[in-house]
């Protein structure tokens, strides 16, 4: 049985050749202690050859729209929409240094003037180094991306009055030492700038500095281990003294390796929080566990009481030859700032999941990213399906999110399905009545939705695929009343004219209603061509 489904995962595989423009379409509890480089583990390409893969295109895409001011409460017009969209998928490992890329740029414009003219960045460019051999290393990133100013109008339409761009500066040095097999030492410093722009005129929203300094000592357990952290985060704002959020936390804790595929552990603390006008200074006591059941599962989870009540992180992923699924439930502060640097890449959940199918067929992380690429191409499966947007606040907040996404690949049928839930709210410490009596934008909100994609194989060269998405948000404490509840549909057919060629046309139909701007509904369809260089 496990050969007949990895011959039919290759199947898939071997007969992927294309690219899908359906993405453009389809718009803390206790940290661990820091990864050797952002993928998890230092480079894995020391004393081979260097290997690189590169895949630049360019999608051309017409839409007529019914309403291209669809979800901002702006007089319904249609309009004819050109985007012209180059885009490079960049994978590089050497000795001592990899690159890892999807950097895009979406040029839209439009033909009657319903909006702005743009060119909208969007993706990731990522360095990891070794500098010394197995000491110090150094990671730098950049990653730019389209937020949503307003959670209560449309969030995946044609306008772009509701939105504006925000780019991450990261660098990251770090120690990273064995001082023998079972312990290690490690110190990393990770400094992120954040730059906004395309605000629109009378929109409050600042970029700033979020920095992140951590120092620990892990001691394998066998049976018994131990881990010694210490962990400060630093967000401050830009013209913004008042919205700056210091946590400073030491942990000690205790593990206990029960079997080969569980641990269990004991934590205790101590942390000390500054805000503007407070501080608080608490205790840190829980419980975190790992299990790993088999070559394809994996379960992590904490659960700590901090200054704010109880906190918790859990993560699991698991599956089969053919499937693959990721789980992702916290609770616990966060800022505006570190939302933006610590979440994944926007629009690359379906990516990790296709990546972590193929990982026991391709080894080599050149070879499965071509692999991926080919799979998401020829299958006509989106990069991504929508999560919870991470909206502009400047003062500190308590968020409890969880995520869902999973992927099931058939022989010629896929199906991709992601769910998410975040309830964000103000948090202010004791000390903060004055600041939190004048506040005039509050964060009380919560999302829900869940997106689904069907894919289908007619042919070696053609696809159908088909999307839906559902997206409720809804205010509490001052924001109680506030709403919109959106609804789309998306069918795409695709053709592959050569093997780097390949043509589509699609339907898209959207209704939202609003408290806040009223109802809209949109009517579109579009065609386009995407060349593979």
């Amino acid at each position: 049985m496990h050969l007949r489904r990895n011959a039919l995962a290759s199947a898939i595989i071997a007969a992927c050749a294309g690219y899908s423009a359906a993405q453009a379409q389809v718009l803390h509890a206790v940290p661990a202690l820091p990864a050797q480089a952002e993928s998890g583990a230092a480079p894995e390409t020391v004393g081979t050859p260097p290997t690189t893969y590169i895949s630049p295109s360019l999608a051309v895409l017409a839409t007529e729209t019914s309403n291209a001011n669809f979800g901002t409460g702006l007089t319904t017009r249609s309009d004819t929409i050109l985007q012209v969209v180059p885009r490079v998928v960049l994978i590089s490992d050497h000795a001592r240094w990899r690159v890892r890329g999807d950097f895009s740029l979406n040029g839209l414009y439009y033909a009657r003037g319903t909006q702005i003219n743009q060119v909208l960045p969007r993706g990731y460019l990522a360095l990891n180094s070794e500098i010394v051999d197995r000491l110090f290393y150094f990671d730098a990133r950049v990653q730019s991306q389209q937020n949503v100013i307003n959670p209560y109008v449309g969030q995946a339409g044609n306008a772009t009055s509701n939105q504006y761009t925000s780019t991450q500066y990261r660098i990251s040095p770090y120690v990273d030492r064995l001082i023998n097999p079972n312990l290690r030492f490690i110190a990393r410093s990770d400094d992120t700038w954040t730059k906004v722009n395309n605000v629109p005129s009378g929109t409050s929203i600042f970029g700033g500095r979020y920095l992140v300094q951590t120092a620990g000592l892990d001691q394998r357990p066998l049976p018994w281990g131990y881990t010694l952290l210490a962990r400060q985060e630093d967000a401050s704002y830009d013209g913004l003294p008042y919205a700056s959020l210091k946590d400073t936390a030491v942990r000690a804790i205790g593990n206990r390796a029960i079997s080969n595929q569980l641990t269990l552990g004991l934590i205790a603390g101590y942390e000390k929080v500054q805000a503007f006008l407070a501080e608080e200074n608490k205790p840190i006591y829980g419980v975190r566990g790992g299990w790993r059941p088999n070559a394809y599962g994996q379960v992590e989870g904490t659960l700590e009481h901090r200054y704010f009540g109880m906190g918790w992180n859990l993560q699991a992923t698991g599956g089969t030859a053919i499937s693959r699924f990721n789980l992702s439930w916290t609770r616990g502060p966060s800022t505006y700032l570190a939302g933006l640097a610590t979440n994944a890449a926007p629009g690359t959940n379906i990516t990790g999941l296709v990546d972590g199918l193929l990982l026991s067929q391709y080894p080599n992380p050149v070879q499965r990213a071509q692999a991926v690429q080919a799979l998401l191409n020829g299958s006509g499966l989106p990069s991504g399906l929508a999560i919870g947007s991470n909206f502009y606040t400047s003062s500190a907040t308590l968020q409890n999110n969880l995520t869902a996404t999973a992927l099931l690949l058939r022989e010629r049928n896929s199906y991709a399905l992601s769910i998410y839930r975040t309830k964000t709210e103000d948090l202010f410490l004791p000390g903060q009545s004055l600041l939190q009596a004048i506040q005039t934008l509050s964060s009380d909100n919560t999302q829900t939705g869940v997106a689904f994609n069907f894919g289908r194989r007619l042919s070696p060269i053609d696809n159908l695929n088909i999307t839906v998405l559902r997206a409720n948000n809804s205010g509490f404490g001052i924001n109680e009343g506030r709403s919109a509840r959106q609804t789309s549909f998306i069918a795409q057919f695709d053709h592959q004219f050569s093997p780097r060629t390949m043509g589509l046309v699609g339907l898209r139909r959207q209704f939202l209603k609003s408290t806040t701007v009223g109802n809209s509904s949109e009517s579109a369809v579009f065609a386009g061509l995407v060349h593979r260089f």
